[in-house]
């Protein structure tokens, strides 16, 4: 029986996403989505940076569930062996790679020592706030598909709705095949530094309305270092990633390379909306199950994070 219902709910997962796929308006909302990401890059580069890789960015969800379901028995904190637990536990880098990274979190300010418990950490106010702009972001884009209004209840809820929202996202993310193995486009970009601000700008760039229907879309990006520069990155680092996508197909120039229009192909603009749609479905099945709770004690927690669980169609890795 119960593996009826995970497999219903997984058809309902892949349903929504074809029907946000499928919506008119979903190529506009997602280019607002790159937007909203290159908003919080510009406001705060060096915290943005830390996110900037599918390997950072799984690791930082796995933790700031812990967190929250820490916050919900009393425990305010998050210790670096816990930290480490997580990555292991989900296969998402080795020791070593989550030991550093929990040391960047702390030397860069992303977490910091809470002022009662010795050993354990807490989100930075900047950590929550980024956190809370990423939601906004895909809840904005939700809203403009149906004139919703989540993304204000989101801002008007405080911390409320993240302790809600944040577990049962972060375990239906970490169980998504879309989400953890990104096809070949996606995956060129998400893999290095910076890779997924580059492939928000390049989508930013599209003229929508001339890219419908068009194997190939022109971007409005032309130079290597102009892309690279708003990132700090070095244009040998940026030329180094897009050589890769240009491999496989999934981008190009239209002429002169360096002198003519940067294009995406159809295929990749696909992966893109792809990955997306799924980030969204989960997103939103989250939110309508932390809204259905009342706040802000949100008492059947567990219950919202193994039903939005068993949605993203597996069990936790």
């Amino acid at each position: 029986m119960r593996a009826q219902q995970a497999g219903d709910r997984m058809q309902t997962l892949e349903a929504e996403i074809e029907q946000l796929l499928a919506h008119p308006l979903f190529d506009r909302a997602v280019q607002r989505l790159a937007g909203s990401f290159m908003a919080v890059q510009a406001a705060a580069p060096r915290l943005a940076s830390q996110f900037s890789t599918q390997q950072r960015w799984l690791m930082s969800h796995a933790a700031l569930s812990r967190y929250f379901r820490g916050l919900k028995i009393g425990r305010p904190g998050l210790s670096r062996r816990e930290f480490v637990e997580e990555a292991l536990a989900h296969g998402l880098a080795s020791r070593n790679t989550a030991t550093s990274f929990f040391g960047e979190a702390l030397q860069y300010g992303l977490v910091q020592p809470t002022r009662t418990h010795a050993g354990l950490v807490e989100p930075a106010p900047s950590t929550l706030w980024a956190l809370t702009e990423w939601y906004a972001g895909h809840l904005a884009a939700l809203d403009a598909l149906d004139d919703g209004a989540r993304a204000s209840r989101l801002r008007t809820s405080g911390d409320a709705l993240l302790k809600g929202i944040e577990p049962a996202t972060a375990d239906a993310l970490l169980s998504s095949a879309v989400i953890r193995v990104p096809s070949p486009g996606y995956a060129v970009f998400a893999s290095v530094d910076e890779g997924g601000s580059l492939m928000d700008r390049l989508i930013t760039g599209v003229d929508i309305a001339a890219a419908r229907g068009e194997e190939r879309a022109l971007t409005d990006v032309t130079s290597v270092s102009a892309l690279a520069r708003p990132f700090n990155l070095s244009r040998t680092h940026a030329g180094r990633t897009l050589a890769a996508a240009v491999a496989i197909g999934s981008i190009g120039w239209s002429g002169v390379r360096g002198r003519s229009p940067i294009w995406l192909s159809r295929g990749f603009r696909d992966e893109y909306a792809r990955f997306q749609a799924t980030k969204l479905a989960i997103i939103s099945a989250a939110f309508a199950q932390a809204t259905a709770i009342s706040p802000p004690e949100f008492q059947d927690e567990s219950a919202a994070v193994g039903a939005v669980r068993e949605i993203a169609g597996s069990p936790a890795c």
